[in-house]
């Protein structure tokens, strides 16, 4: 199957408890750019939303070698009764440039993947603009699979957040070492991991990604 043989329903995406959307539209002639509006959610219930999975339909298959790689960006109506200037309130729809999301392959033909809304500082000024009003629109593109792991957009999910708490906890324990345990031992309270732990939850219930918004998968003393 060639890229300009696909056929007219490939993908879904999801919001975890909503309606399954399959009702991508393509954007050029070449098969491969396909968009997406998230109608129906909007506002301040946008930043709510912390995941969404994307996935192939049954009996679908992409090119050989190929994948689909997710984005989203906002789109921001202005309402016309207002006639001052924000960055969100320019007359006509306003358009950020894409972020991606992630990305499914016919050997890995679903996911479910972190928006970080929550805590997007363009979306969030977006949303408390009393100027314009704004929802989602999703990308897709089909990408050879050497250009998608490239980017780091395929991982081992499981595997690659359990790494980031794991380094959470251990910059958390360094920061209370004063090297006095030698030999590259580290010296903490005995309540460490209970004050982590809070401090964990804590934040979480602010941010449940925050500990993935963190660069670096190596612990901060390693470096």
């Amino acid at each position: 199957m060639n890229q300009a043989q696909q056929p007219s329903q490939v993908l879904g995406v999801l919001i975890p408890g909503g309606v399954v959307r399959t009702d991508f539209l393509p954007t050029d002639n070449s098969g491969t750019k396909f968009s997406l509006v998230l109608s129906g959610i909007s506002g301040a219930d946008i930043a709510s939303v912390s995941e969404l999975v994307f996935f192939l339909l049954p009996g679908v298959n992409l090119p050989t070698d190929h994948g689909a790689m997710l984005y989203w960006q906002i789109i921001s109506t202005t309402d016309q009764t207002s006639m001052d200037s924000t960055p969100f309130s320019d007359q006509g729809p306003t358009m950020t440039e894409f972020e991606l999301v992630g990305a499914i392959t016919n050997d890995r033909p679903s996911g479910s993947f972190r928006t970080g809304w929550a805590t997007n500082e363009t979306l969030s000024t977006a949303i408390n603009s009393v100027y314009s009003s704004i929802t989602i629109n999703l990308g897709v593109s089909i990408e050879h699979i050497s250009s998608i792991k490239n980017i780091g957009a395929i991982k081992d999910n499981t595997t690659h957040v359990a790494k980031k708490i794991a380094v959470n906890l251990f910059n958390f324990m360094s920061s209370f070492d004063d090297g006095s345990g030698g030999g590259g031992n580290i010296v903490v309270p005995k309540n460490v991991f209970d004050r982590w732990l809070s401090r964990f939850e804590a934040k979480a219930r602010v941010d449940p990604n925050f500990f993935m918004k963190d660069q670096s998968d190596v612990p901060a003393r390693a470096m």
